[in-house]
This record gives structure tokens, C-alpha cells and sequence, in this order.
């Protein structure tokens, strides 16, 4: 097993000033709460309001989690942000973040990798860490989905919301930290997304039959790995922080998982799916009850498709 590096030492989240419930879905499409929340296990999630986007959910996730670190922004030397919905190609997201925490000069990249992006950042962060090019990084997941959703199909309108979370990741002293990563990705299946239906606007689509069978099958599968090629018990996990896609999604997997059921943390019945904002949102709600010695497996997927996950030890 390899030494922990990127110790968690501060969370934070922010959410679209638009608090949307299915009622009001239903008021604007041919919809109902009890469809929606059949399908897709979602009652409540937010949008962004007038003046907000990826940028600004970002920025305000990482001032809590930096905050909640209790480190100022000029200590950081490593923005990481993953995101596919900028508010512009460029600058990147991050740079939006370096200057809005008062860190100039400091590196800052945005990752691209769908829902799947907070997974990819986390194991780039890590790499930086444990080469000893940063020693303090801010990682960062925001996507503004309602950006790109096409409000008209309640395939993905009903789905899709906006967030961002963040967290403040130290070197350590190898005793915990991130432990093992997997990256993934087939082209091949990009027509299951957007890229197979090309148009003007470019709209977000999606096959949802084909991504629900690849993902039941691709997230219990990369955390077997993980925990085989680590030497880990099952019952040494304390927490499984899946992309919060969908709840059937999620459910039909756990049952394929070595991990039982309670410990997979849901939670997009109150925030919808934040895309690459999914995963790091989640950390506020059970970092406080983070127990030393055990372990965090956090596992994406999402359009490309890729995949990816993160063994942490807590």
C-alpha cells in the first residue's frame, strides 16, 4: 500500500440561489413529484440565480472551506478545480478562484472529465503532493448544469442542478491521506452523450438505459479493485461517496458492492446531480464523523464515458 498523502483539513459547499422543488418542475413541463422522485430519487435542487455560474459557486465553496480549515488563501499553492461548464473556455474556473481567495501567482488548472472530474482532480492533486510540487492544494468540484441542459426534456431537466464543493487538501505526515487511485475512459461510448447528437445549441443528452448499465457494473467494480490491491477489509470503509447520478443508479449498484448499503452516503434527493460538484458536497455532512484509521472510496462516472475512484484513509 502506498504512504497517505493529502490529508483533508477543511470542507465547504455552495449551492444555486434557486431552490427548485418537482412541484415546481411540474409547473413548467409535463411532470409530477411522484414521477420524478420514482425515477430519479430527487425531490429538491438548486439552480444558479441572476449573477451566479460555475465561478462564483466555486469561489464561495472554497472561501467555507478554507475557511472551515481555518487557512488563509494566500497559503494555497494549488488550485485545482474540475468542471465542464466555465462560465468561458478561458481563463479556467480556477484562475477565477486564485484571485477571488487572494492567491495570485499560484498554479490553477481546470479538469475536464464530466461527473467523473472530482475523481480526476483528486488523484492529480494527490501526484502533486507526493512529488512535493504543492504542499497545501485547493481541489475543487463545480458544474452549473443548467447551463447546458435543455429545460425542455424532462430527461435531464428534471435531473441536472447546480453546486460546488470544496476541499482543502494538506501534505500530511503520511498517516492519512489519498491511497490508491483509478482512471478510466472509452470514447467509443461518447455517442451515449452529448457528442452523438450534435446541434447549435449543444445541449446536454444522454442514452440513460446504456449509462445506467454501465455504471452498475463499473462502480462496484472499481472499488473491489481497490480494496484488493491494498490489502482492505470491507469492513474498514467507513464511507462510499458515489456520484450522486441517480438513486436507482446508486441503489442497483450497492447491491453488487462489498460494502454494505448504510455506509454509501446519498444525499441527491436534496441537491439533484452536481455533475463533477457531486462528490466533495457530500464531505460537509460526514466529515465531523470521519473515524482515524478507517477509509473514504469516493467513484465517478460520467460522460466520455469515464470513470474513476479514490481510496482515502481517514
Amino acid at each position: 500500500m502506498n504512504e497517505p498523502v493529502g490529508k483533508i483539513v477543511g470542507v465547504g459547499r455552495a449551492l444555486g440561489g434557486r431552490t427548485v422543488t418537482n412541484d415546481d418542475l411540474s409547473e413548467v413541463m409535463d411532470t409530477n413529484d411522484a414521477w420524478i422522485t420514482e425515477r430519479t430519487g430527487i425531490k429538491v435542487r438548486h439552480f444558479v440565480a441572476e449573477g451566479e455560474d460555475c465561478a462564483t459557486l466555486a469561489i464561495d465553496a472554497s472561501k467555507r472551506a478554507l475557511e472551515h480549515a481555518g487557512v488563509a488563501g494566500e497559503t494555497v499553492d494549488l488550485i485545482i478545480c474540475a468542471t465542464s461548464t466555465g462560465p468561458e473556455s478561458m481563463p479556467s474556473v480556477a484562475c477565477h478562484v486564485g484571485e477571488a481567495i487572494g492567491a495570485p501567482g499560484v498554479g490553477a488548472m481546470d479538469v475536464a472529465a464530466a461527473c467523473s472530474g472530482y475523481a480526476y482532480a483528486a488523484s492529480v492533486a494527490g501526484s502533486m503532493l507526493d512529488s512535493g510540487m504543492a504542499h497545501r492544494v485547493l481541489l475543487i468540484g463545480a458544474d452549473a448544469m443548467t447551463k447546458i441542459v435543455d429545460a425542455n426534456d424532462r430527461s435531464t431537466a428534471v435531473i441536472f442542478a447546480d453546486g460546488a464543493g470544496a476541499v482543502v487538501l494538506d501534505r500530511g505526515d503520511g498517516s492519512s491521506g489519498f491511497v490508491d487511485h483509478i482512471l478510466g475512459a472509452d470514447g467509443r461510448m461518447a455517442p451515449l452523450g452529448r457528442a452523438g447528437h450534435p446541434s447549435d445549441e449543444q445541449k446536454l443528452y444522454q442514452n440513460g438505459r446504456e449509462v445506467f448499465k454501465f455504471a452498475v457494473r463499473i462502480l462496484p467494480e472499481m472499488i473491489e479493485k481497490l480494496l484488493s490491491r491494498n490489502g482492505i477489509d470491507p469492513d474498514e470503509v467507513q464511507y462510499v461517496i458515489p456520484h450522486q447520478a441517480n438513486a436507482r443508479i446508486i441503489h442497483a449498484a450497492a447491491r453488487k458492492m462489498p460494502v454494505p448499503e448504510e455506509r454509501i452516503v446519498v444525499n441527491l434527493d436534496r441537491f439533484g446531480n452536481t455533475s463533477a460538484a457531486s462528490i466533495p458536497i457530500s464531505y460537509p455532512d460526514i466529515y465531523d464523523g470521519f473515524e482515524k484509521g478507517r477509509y473514504v472510496v469516493t467513484v465517478g462516472f460520467g460522460f466520455g464515458l469515464t470513470w474513476a475512484a479514490n481510496l482515502y484513509k481517514i
